[in-house]
């Protein structure tokens, strides 16, 4: 019952059908991309930054209900189409601090 993410996702227009049926019709964005565009997103080619921030955003502190001396870990993801380098899209997380973990295994 408590938010861990904020996120904000931003699309080009072009992407977007203004006449969608429903909330739900969204619940996916890949899946729109896949379905609408015939775009595989996890194939497109990504950037994805991670960074704690403090302080964190008054909106995004509100929506996790941060405490002001808590930071926030902010993840920026910028996909892009291969063969265009058109933006598909560009999202901003805020994460709270205390459920965000980075693991990297290597293995031979």
């Amino acid at each position: 019952d408590q938010a861990f993410i904020y996120q904000q996702t931003y699309l080009p227009e072009q992407y977007v059908n203004p006449n969608y049926p429903g909330l739900d019709y969204y619940s996916s964005i890949y899946k729109r991309y896949k379905l609408d565009f015939n775009i595989h997103m996890e194939e497109e080619n990504f950037i994805e930054t991670n960074e704690i921030v403090f302080p964190t955003p008054e909106k995004a502190m509100e929506k996790l209900d941060l405490k002001k001396d808590e930071p926030s870990v902010l993840q920026i993801k910028t996909t892009t189409q291969k063969e265009t380098d058109k933006v598909l899209e560009y999202v901003e997380s805020y994460k709270k601090w205390d459920y965000y973990k980075i693991e990297l295994i290597k293995q031979n």
